[in-house]
């Protein structure tokens, strides 16, 4: 009886731990990341529709000031860079892979297109609440594009990746762009 119990604890888990990535392959062939090319990344965020605002990134934030929506663009494109190393250092030995900013020899393009964000806030700190409240929060979807053909190699659908809470938005940002490539890794390990 007790194996038994045992045995379905354990199940549970797996089944719980494969259902926490929120990053799914759509189509496509997972394949490609074992060969051993570099890939640009291209992250479409900066006009972004914010999520519970029903208005675009720029529009947000470029009603407030035009300095407020430079800040905005300035933090995301450090999740950007965050995203580009953490994939590079956390990557195992069977992805050979590696992505990069604008290498002018890439055989791919990872087009990264987020449909929406919520910024997140510092009130998780304030709480006490667990290590994500108050993280901000993504959603959309990835292509693998061959830089030759132009044909999409592979997809990729994401939804509510959740950075961890922190006092200044670039903090939050940043987080999030490393979950996205962790739930990345994690889709093409699987």
């Amino acid at each position: 009886m007790k194996k038994t119990i045992l045995l379905f604890v354990l199940l549970v888990s797996v089944v719980a731990l494969q259902a926490a990535n929120p990053v799914k392959l759509t189509s496509g062939d997972k394949a490609v990341f074992t060969e051993s090319v570099v890939t640009n990344v291209v992250i479409d965020d900066h006009k972004t529709m914010i999520d519970g605002r029903d208005q675009t990134a720029d529009v947000y934030y470029g009603e407030k000031s035009a300095a407020e929506y430079e800040k905005f663009v300035d933090d995301v494109d450090r999740g950007h860079e965050s995203f580009i190393t953490y994939f590079n250092e956390k990557k195992k030995s069977k992805i050979k892979m590696t992505i990069a900013d604008q290498y002018k020899q890439a055989a791919y393009t990872l087009k990264v297109n987020v449909t929406s964000m919520n910024v997140g806030n510092a009130g998780g700190i304030i709480w006490g609440l667990s290590r994500k409240a108050g993280g901000a929060l993504i959603n959309g979807n990835m292509q693998l594009v061959s830089n030759e053909t132009g044909e999409v190699v592979c997809e990729f659908q994401f939804e509510d990746v959740k950075g961890l809470m922190a006092p200044v938005f670039r903090a939050r940002v940043i987080s999030v762009y490393r979950y996205l490539a962790d739930g990345l890794l994690k889709a093409v390990q699987e």
